[in-house]
């Protein structure tokens, strides 16, 4: 009995990752300033009712480089699944250069 706990523990809290998508920009000759943030979304059986995550994500990096240009800006959306729920993921990174 205790095996099949443990099993059903196991079950629960592992989860399964998948890189969805990856871009970037043309990377800058200046990389002394990097800026990165990240917003997830959790949804039941997967079904999302919104993207509004990925604009907090895209304002956090703009926040965090007030006053100069965002370049080589790395995005990264990934879905993480534990059992019935889904994590969405979005890692944003870019370089801040204020000229």
């Amino acid at each position: 009995m205790k095996v099949w706990i443990t099993l059903c523990l196991l079950a629960l809290l592992s989860g399964c990752v998948s890189l969805n998508s990856v871009s970037m920009t043309q990377v800058p000759a200046q990389r002394s300033n990097q800026v990165t943030t990240s917003a997830d979304h959790w949804s039941l059986l997967g079904i999302a009712f919104s993207n509004d995550f990925v604009d907090e994500a895209m304002t956090g990096l703009q926040q965090q480089c007030q006053g100069g240009k965002l370049e080589g800006v790395y995005t990264k959306y990934q879905n993480t699944l534990y059992l019935l729920i889904l994590q969405r993921e979005v890692i944003v990174s870019g370089y801040c250069n204020r000229s």
